[in-house]
């Protein structure tokens, strides 16, 4: 395993538990939620509901995810596999991107296809960025995990 994929490695350990450490273990910020209509997306406070698993996940076991990854990469890069670490470790950062966004993209898809979830809002694009900065942190560590498994060149 190159050093290239050591650095990109501790760069995702570190957003993880970054995101971890300043929630306090919990969610770092607001989730959509979809109305029983469907007509527009609601904050957890909005409908008195908990996040969802896969939200805990995204948080909580996101380090978990990066170091099991970097495990797997090593096992199998010394081991002679190096192609069966990388799916691994790629099949893992997409867990991770996955849950870590989806209630990002359900907030995003509501909002595009009713618009008048956006101006109940307020129309403010600081209302935006409250909604989708959840998901920032679960995608900068999944991205690191997939510039990780690249293969390197002078293998």
């Amino acid at each position: 395993m190159s050093w290239r994929s050591l650095i990109y490695f501790a760069l995702a350990f570190c957003v993880s538990m970054a995101n971890l450490v300043a929630g306090g273990g919990t969610l770092t910020g607001p989730l959509a939620y979809v109305d029983p209509d469907g007509e527009c997306a609601y904050t957890p406070e909005e409908t008195g509901t908990g996040p969802s698993a896969d939200q805990v996940v995204s948080v909580s076991a996101a380090p978990a995810i990066v170091v099991v990854g970097l495990l797997v990469l090593a096992l199998a890069t010394t081991h002679g596999r190096a192609r069966l670490g990388r799916v691994t470790v790629r099949a893992l950062a997409g867990v991770l991107l996955l849950t870590g966004g989806y209630g990002t993209v359900t907030f995003l898809v509501n909002v595009i296809a009713y618009s008048d979830c956006y101006y109940g809002l307020g129309g403010d694009v600081s209302e935006l960025v409250y909604f989708v900065a959840p998901a920032v942190p679960p995608a900068v560590a999944a991205t690191a995990m997939f510039l990780a498994a690249a293969r390197d060149e002078r293998a």
